[in-house]
C-alpha cells in the first residue's frame, strides 16, 4: 500500500509559482521583493550586466 500526503491548493501554488523555468533564473527588485524572471541570454547582454553592476552598488 502506497502512503501519501495531500498539500493545499495554497501550497501547491506557491510551489509553482517559486519554479523558475530553465535557461532562466529570478531577481527580487526593491523592499516589496518583486519578483522578476529573466532569462539567461540577458547576462551576455553589456546594458544587462551594466545594470546588474549598478543595482549592486
Amino acid at each position: 500500500k502506497m502512503m501519501s500526503i495531500r498539500l493545499p491548493l495554497s501550497v501547491l501554488a506557491k510551489k509553482q509559482a517559486a519554479a523558475v523555468p530553465k535557461g532562466h533564473f529570478a531577481v527580487y527588485v526593491g523592499e516589496s521583493r518583486k519578483r522578476f524572471v529573466i532569462p539567461t541570454s540577458y547576462l551576455k547582454n553589456p546594458t544587462f550586466q551594466a545594470l546588474l553592476k549598478r543595482a549592486e552598488e
